[in-house]
This record gives structure tokens, C-alpha cells and sequence, in this order.
């Protein structure tokens, strides 16, 4: 048994990655902003671009166990003058038969390291859903403060889901 690998994703990743993007939509639906009928319309050649073409700043984590992937990440730098100094976190998920084994907090800790590589980032936010308690949890353990809190964030039918606003300051 191989132990659990984290790194960046690359384009021989994209169809597990679509695959397990598609798994995170349909079975939280409530975490994500993006709805599992939009994701079904990319192409798994796009994602397969997108890992190729990211943006310096940027990246795209897998975590693998067995070879397979179970867990992703995605960082992204503002690009514009007056925000070079943020980033992102985006899509944080991990299959649910792998949940309770680390591979969350591994792939934050990993996405951290690399992200603070770059001298120039200052703070890095994000956004949870305010339902979603054990990411929250999760992301406090590493520092990261609710600066806000976003009413009606999201709407699924007549569902309203709030989301946390949340910084760390680098």
C-alpha cells in the first residue's frame, strides 16, 4: 500500500479530477457555488488545459491514496495591480469513504507551504458555507478569521445558504 501523495495536479489528472469535482457537486451541493449540470457541460480537455496553463501563482492539488485521487485543492492569485498581494482557496474536497483521515488537513498544510513560498503574498481568504461546520473547523485550526458573513450567498430551488467569509493573514 502506497502512502497518501499530494501534488500538483497535472493533465493526465483532469479526468479524475473532473470525476471527483462531479462526486463534490452532486453529494454537497450546498458547499459549492458551482452546480453538478454546469460542471457535466466542461470538457474533461478544458480541465486538462487549465492544469497545464495556470497562471503563475496558481495550482491545482490532488491527493492521492492507492494511486487514486481522493481529496483536491485549487489556489489562485488575484492578478489585478491592487490585489497581487491576495489569494484564494477554492474547491476543497475529499471523497466521503476518505474522510476523517487527515487528507483535508494535509492538503491545506501543502497548499500553505506552496503558497507561501511567494514573498509577495500578504493574505489569502476564502469562502464555506455556513452549514458546513467541520471545514469551518478546519480552517480556523490553521488561523484562518470569519471577517463576514454573507447572507443568501447561494440559492438551490427556494434554499438560501450562507457563507462565512474568512482571511489569513501570511
Amino acid at each position: 500500500m502506497e502512502p497518501m501523495e499530494i501534488r500538483t495536479l497535472v493533465e493526465s489528472d483532469a479526468a479524475s479530477w473532473w470525476e471527483i469535482r462531479l462526486e463534490a457537486l452532486e453529494k454537497e451541493p450546498f458547499a459549492f457555488g458551482k452546480a453538478a449540470e454546469e460542471h457535466r457541460a466542461a470538457a474533461v480537455e478544458t480541465i486538462a488545459l487549465r492544469f497545464r496553463d495556470a497562471p503563475e501563482g496558481a495550482f491545482h492539488l490532488g491527493a492521492f491514496e492507492d494511486g487514486h485521487l481522493v481529496g483536491i485543492a485549487t489556489f489562485m492569485r488575484e492578478t489585478g495591480l491592487k490585489e497581487r498581494h491576495k489569494g484564494r482557496i477554492y474547491g476543497v474536497y475529499v471523497t466521503a469513504t476518505q474522510r476523517r483521515k487527515g487528507i483535508g488537513r494535509a492538503l491545506i498544510a501543502k497548499l500553505l507551504e506552496l503558497a507561501r513560498q511567494d514573498p509577495s503574498l500578504e493574505q489569502i481568504l476564502l469562502a464555506v458555507a455556513t452549514r458546513q461546520d467541520a471545514a469551518r473547523q478546519l480552517y480556523r485550526d490553521f488561523g484562518f478569521k470569519t471577517y463576514g458573513t454573507e447572507r443568501n450567498a447561494l440559492k438551490m430551488g427556494s434554499t438560501y445558504i450562507d457563507e462565512d467569509h474568512m482571511i489569513l493573514f501570511v
